[in-house]
């Protein structure tokens, strides 16, 4: 009897891998619509946030005895194709009383303009007692980045709904032309 359950056991584990594997492809090809919902502070930083920058980069600055600052490696809101990563930086206005989660979803907004966008990534960033500030990325997809306009939510905690949501960031992204070519 425990030989049977342990050939049945195999079977049933790699019918459910292939299932999986399955699943998996499919859903890569239909990412999700979300709605595009308005928070109070999306014209500015407000709240907990002293900046939030999109850029290239992030690096650790040391310039402050026992704080976990983060810097923007070249800040900008437009970014190319072929853009290695996307970040998104965050400075605090003071460091946390105690642990908590941002959570940012990078979304496609629509190009006719209609209130939804296609989420292409989540991401999170964990806080503690001295940290200051902090970042989300988004990696280059295979094939590039989708020309477009983009924006990323900011979600306070651990599930994302229309509560948790404090502000949007905005960025685009161009060709590696028109990348090139502008100043």
């Amino acid at each position: 009897m425990n030989l049977f359950w342990r050939s049945t056991g195999l079977l049933a584990a790699a019918a459910l891998t292939f299932a999986g594997q399955a699943f998996a492809n499919t859903a890569m090809q239909t990412l999700p619509l979300v709605p595009l919902v308005n928070p109070v502070s999306e014209k500015g930083v407000a709240g907990l946030f002293n900046k939030i920058l999109t850029a290239r980069g992030a690096e650790i600055d040391s310039g402050k005895a026992g704080l976990h600052m983060i810097r923007a490696i070249e800040a900008t809101s437009t970014f190319s194709t072929n853009s290695p990563e996307i970040y998104v930086v965050i400075e605090l206005k003071q460091s946390a009383f105690d642990m908590f989660e941002l959570i940012g979803r990078f979304i496609l907004e629509d190009p006719d303009g209609k209130p939804v966008g296609t989420l292409l990534r989540t991401d999170r960033a964990h806080f503690e007692f001295s940290d200051t500030g902090g970042y989300m990325m988004m990696k280059q997809p295979e094939g590039g980045f989708p020309v477009g306009n983009y924006r990323v939510e900011i979600h306070y905690g651990e599930q994302v709904n229309e509560i948790s949501l404090m502000t949007l960031v905005r960025f685009k992204v161009v060709t590696a032309a028109a990348a090139e070519s502008s100043p």
